[in-house]
């Protein structure tokens, strides 16, 4: 009796075994579907970046970049300090001060 009960439950786990060989692996087929997800989004965020680029470059054509002169007034207008302003647009310290003397007039 026991020796029925062994060869079925062996029979059982064969059965079983051989039946896992040939379902479909439902991992695989999920991972797939996921690299195609990321490949698609991937595709399209670079199709976006591309297009935003394109925007602007035609926006910066019209766009013409402030004097010095200008750039250092909008500063001091701002609450900048000399000093700053002088360091950030590469100039001596006198020039800011003659450029913001002679906008005050």
């Amino acid at each position: 009796m026991i020796e029925y009960t062994f060869i079925g439950l062996v029979s059982f786990a064969v059965l079983l075994l051989l039946i896992s060989f040939f379902q479909k692996d439902r991992v695989k087929e999920v991972e797939e579907q996921v690299e195609q997800l990321t490949l698609s989004t991937m595709q399209q965020l670079y199709e976006i970046k591309k297009r935003v680029k394109a925007i602007e470059e035609e926006l910066l054509v019209g766009i013409e970049p402030f004097s010095n002169e200008e750039q250092i007034w909008r500063l001091y207008k701002q609450g900048w300090t000399k000093e700053q302003i002088a360091h950030k647009v590469h100039m001596p310290i006198d020039e800011v001060s003659l450029t913001i003397a002679r906008n005050e007039r």
